[in-house]
Protein backbone atom coordinates (compact mmCIF):
# COMPACT_ATOMS: atom_id res chain seq x y z
CA UNK A 1 0.00 0.00 0.00
CA UNK A 2 1.04 3.40 -0.78
CA UNK A 3 2.31 5.79 2.22
CA UNK A 4 0.31 8.64 1.78
CA UNK A 5 1.73 12.47 2.03
CA UNK A 6 0.56 13.10 4.99
CA UNK A 7 2.42 10.07 6.66
CA UNK A 8 5.38 10.63 5.40
CA UNK A 9 5.37 13.83 6.70
CA UNK A 10 4.71 12.91 10.56
CA UNK A 11 7.92 10.66 9.98
CA UNK A 12 9.87 13.59 8.95
CA UNK A 13 8.04 15.86 11.86
CA UNK A 14 9.51 12.61 14.00
CA UNK A 15 12.76 12.63 12.21
CA UNK A 16 13.38 16.71 12.74
CA UNK A 17 14.56 15.91 8.45
CA UNK A 18 15.52 19.58 7.35
CA UNK A 19 13.40 19.12 4.02
CA UNK A 20 15.61 20.86 1.06
CA UNK A 21 12.26 21.89 -1.20
CA UNK A 22 8.23 22.09 -0.49
CA UNK A 23 7.26 23.12 -3.70
CA UNK A 24 3.59 24.61 -3.14
CA UNK A 25 0.40 25.88 -5.15
CA UNK A 26 0.47 29.13 -2.79
CA UNK A 27 1.49 30.17 0.89
CA UNK A 28 0.63 32.66 3.66
CA UNK A 29 3.37 34.72 1.96
CA UNK A 30 2.80 35.42 -1.71
CA UNK A 31 5.67 36.33 -2.59
CA UNK A 32 7.82 32.94 -1.75
CA UNK A 33 5.49 30.09 -2.64
CA UNK A 34 8.39 27.66 -2.20
CA UNK A 35 9.81 26.82 0.81
CA UNK A 36 13.55 25.60 1.43
CA UNK A 37 15.05 24.34 3.94
CA UNK A 38 12.18 23.62 6.12
CA UNK A 39 11.65 21.27 9.34
CA UNK A 40 7.95 19.98 9.72
CA UNK A 41 6.56 21.31 13.27
CA UNK A 42 3.45 20.15 13.56
CA UNK A 43 0.77 17.79 11.13
CA UNK A 44 -2.65 18.75 11.18
CA UNK A 45 -5.60 16.55 9.74
CA UNK A 46 -5.22 18.90 6.60
CA UNK A 47 -2.32 21.22 7.39
CA UNK A 48 1.30 21.25 7.65
CA UNK A 49 3.24 23.89 9.85
CA UNK A 50 6.66 24.18 8.62
CA UNK A 51 9.75 26.30 9.71
CA UNK A 52 11.96 27.83 8.59
CA UNK A 53 14.78 28.52 10.75
CA UNK A 54 18.12 30.53 10.98
CA UNK A 55 18.85 34.37 10.43
CA UNK A 56 17.05 34.38 7.16
CA UNK A 57 14.34 32.25 8.26
CA UNK A 58 10.58 33.77 8.32
CA UNK A 59 9.15 30.89 10.88
CA UNK A 60 6.33 29.42 10.87
CA UNK A 61 4.54 28.69 7.67
CA UNK A 62 1.02 27.20 7.17
CA UNK A 63 0.15 24.98 4.03
CA UNK A 64 -3.18 22.83 3.65
CA UNK A 65 -1.79 19.24 2.55
CA UNK A 66 -3.83 19.70 -1.02
CA UNK A 67 -1.79 22.58 -1.48
CA UNK A 68 1.65 20.91 -1.86
CA UNK A 69 3.03 20.17 -5.22
CA UNK A 70 6.17 18.03 -4.25
CA UNK A 71 8.97 17.95 -1.72
CA UNK A 72 12.83 17.50 -1.74
CA UNK A 73 14.40 15.16 1.22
Amino acid sequence: MAQTLRSQLLIWEARGTVLEAVYVERTQHDDEPDLFGVTVQEVGGNFVVFNQAGSGGIGNIYVRIDQIVAIDA
